[in-house]
């Protein structure tokens, strides 16, 4: 996602309505594919099995705050895209409760 993500990656016009984009779907397949859709989706899933005893929390953490700092807009633009927009919400749920146990774990160190 890091390297991927991009404003405007599907490059519609300002303004685009998804509803009028002819050729939606081959526009979804060639600027953003199966692989990013996925990331996209699926990143805080993976993120809360990563074990709260891991040496590479604190590198972990430093990635997802600079993910929010440099690509949060253009991840929710693929998620709009591909009509998950939905996903993003329940992965801010997701992405707070990581933070919560990284929190409490930091805590008793």
């Amino acid at each position: 996602m890091g390297e991927r993500l991009k404003r405007n990656i599907c490059n519609l016009g300002d303004y685009a309505v998804l509803s009028e984009v002819k050729d939606l779907p081959t526009c979804q397949k060639d600027h953003i594919g199966d692989a990013l859709e996925y990331a996209c989706r699926f990143w805080p899933k993976h993120l809360l099995k990563i074990p709260t005893t891991s040496s590479c929390l604190e590198k972990v953490q430093k990635a997802v705050e600079r993910f929010f700092k440099t690509h949060l807009l253009y991840w929710i633009e693929v998620l709009a895209l591909m009509g998950n927009l939905d996903a993003g919400v329940y992965a801010m749920n997701d992405v707070e409760q990581w933070y919560t146990l990284v929190s409490a774990v930091k805590t008793v160190y």
